[in-house]
């Protein structure tokens, strides 16, 4: 076993206190269940603790969002407009081994606004306005 591969599977089972042996090709966040915040937890800290050049990462074609989208609804959100790439040992190894991350993505371009986002905004501008309102008729009326 390849020194970096090791340090890797060291990493793993840190950070994802449950792990268990996983094969060079297994997509660690789904076997781990890692998503949105924990999956962007986990690639800071793999970058910082292995001196990667993170550069060049995606993190839409590896992982969902945290939290509710109700604007998905309407408009499909970064991380489901393009395919999914994993994340494995076998990745992470590479990216020890050169410093740098090795996933070269397929031609894409993101949006230069994020109308879930949107919708999201003003649905919570609109939900913050209907408080007040009723806040202000129920103790100023």
């Amino acid at each position: 076993m390849s020194e970096a591969r090791e340090a890797v599977l060291e990493f793993i089972a840190e950070v994802c206190e449950r792990a268990r042996p996983v094969a060079d090709d297994v997509d660690l966040f789904d076997a781990f269940g890692i998503d949105g915040d924990e999956a962007s937890d986990f690639t800071d800290a793999f970058f910082a603790r292995f001196e990667v050049d993170a550069t060049d990462y995606r993190w839409y074609f590896h992982h969902g969002e945290e939290g509710s989208n109700p604007g998905a609804l309407f408009y499909r959100p970064l991380y489901r407009r393009f395919g999914h790439i994993p994340i494995t040992v076998a990745t992470l190894t590479e990216a020890v081994r050169t410093r740098r991350w090795p996933i070269v993505y397929p031609e894409h371009s993101v949006p230069r606004r994020r109308w879930d986002m949107v919708i999201n905004q003003v649905l919570t501008v609109v939900v913050l306005i209907g408080l007040a309102v009723l806040g202000w008729m129920k103790f100023a009326g």
